[in-house]
């Protein structure tokens, strides 16, 4: 068995939480014909073409999401569902409900230096710590402080995922968000404000590590 964690902290309303949900030992795998017009936006996007594979494929993922919150739902989540019943818990019914209340597509998220740079920091240095989850550096900085290092920027949120690798994977279970009473990582990710993320994994372990979404907008 695999034990997959999240945490997030949701800046507006200073709220941290936190779930744990133990999924069966092996691998999602679905048949997804690639996006073209997410793909293509995405190869126009300052500094895309020097992430590494699972960060295009997180940034992609994301964003299919944005695009088609209904169609993500329908198809991608409901087969992870499928192949995962053990992941169908009652936050499954409170996410349906929350997609349908999303009024046309999300913008998508961008790439972008400052919190790319800000992301890869702050996996780093939790994977450094042997995984442990904090939105406080090793250095005492708090979110707030790494945000306003990283750059200007008019809104921001966090969310941490400690699990499986794969950014697919950890995106799901982060809009599922079990055992987080205030749902933060959903409302991160279903905010139309937010136009900029980083996001960046480093590895705890052959089959753990550690995902960092920065979310922000200008």
């Amino acid at each position: 068995m695999r034990l997959l964690l999240s945490f997030l902290l949701f800046l507006p309303l200073g709220l941290y939480a936190q779930g744990k949900l133990t999924l069966q030992d092996k691998p999602f795998t679905i048949n997804h014909k690639t996006d073209k017009e997410i793909w293509g936006w995405l190869e126009q996007q300052q500094g895309f073409s020097a992430l590494n594979k699972d960060q295009k494929q997180m940034y992609y993922w994301t964003n299919l999401f944005r695009k088609n919150p209904r169609y993500f739902m329908d198809t991608v989540i409901r087969e992870f569902l499928r192949q995962f019943p053990e992941a169908h818990t009652n936050e499954v019914k409170s996410l349906e409900a929350d997609i349908a209340n999303i009024k046309g597509p999300l913008p998508y998220l961008a790439p972008e230096s400052g919190l790319l740079s800000m992301s890869s920091l702050h996996a780093q240095d939790l994977a450094k710590r042997n995984g442990v989850i904090s939105h406080r550096s090793s250095d005492g900085k708090n979110f707030q402080k790494r945000l306003n290092e990283s750059g200007t920027y008019r809104c921001g949120a966090e969310n941490i995922f400690s699990g499986s690798h794969s950014p697919l994977e950890a995106l799901i279970l982060l809009l599922i968000d079990h055992g987080v009473p205030d749902k933060g990582h959903r409302v991160n990710l279903m905010d139309p404000l937010y136009t900029l993320m980083g996001a960046s994994f480093s590895v705890i372990s052959a089959e753990t590590g550690v995902w960092v979404q920065d979310f922000g907008c200008f």
